[in-house]
């Protein structure tokens, strides 16, 4: 009795050892944050100085496939340092720009640090940096109807 009481103690660590993951099955996905009250120009997002700006949307696609995707746990920071207003933040999501520490250069970095999930894929930790540049009105460039920030997944190979 004592010895099939010690085998089925063992089965659970025997167990975790042998996961099934491989870590380069990584989800492979487009990553598109829309915008309000914005412009997006050679890679950098233009908002209005003393202007609300608007996440309006945060959404994923897969790329190899027709695979369901998410972006969960979104935590932001602004400049690197974790604002009380914007820390797990749902998205859509609004920012003051009036209230928000800047260098006097008005260029800052709108940070994200989430969690990505594609069907069939183990979990993936991501962490984004988006450029931010606040300008006065008059400096600020022509936006599109909808403004866009894109980013792409992509595992490297060993």
């Amino acid at each position: 009795m004592k010895k099939l009481l010690y085998l089925l103690l063992v089965i659970p660590f025997a167990m975790m050892v042998s996961s099934c993951s491989d870590e380069k099955d990584l989800p492979n996905v487009d990553i598109t944050m829309s915008f309000d009250n914005a412009a997006v120009k050679d890679g950098v997002v233009y908002v209005v100085q003393d202007e609300t700006f608007s996440i309006t949307g945060l959404t994923t696609k897969s790329v190899d496939s027709n695979q369901q995707s998410a972006i969960v746990n979104v935590k932001y920071f602004w400049n690197g340092i974790p604002a009380p207003g914007l820390t797990w933040s749902s998205f859509p999501m609004e920012i003051n720009m009036a209230d928000m520490p800047e260098p006097a250069s008005g260029k800052n970095i709108l940070g994200l640090d989430a969690t990505l999930l594609e069907t069939d894929k183990s979990m993936a930790y991501c962490s984004l940096s988006i450029p931010i540049q606040s300008v006065a009105l008059e400096d600020m460039p022509e936006a599109p109807s909808e403004v866009t920030y894109t980013f792409t997944t992509s595992q490297s190979s060993k």
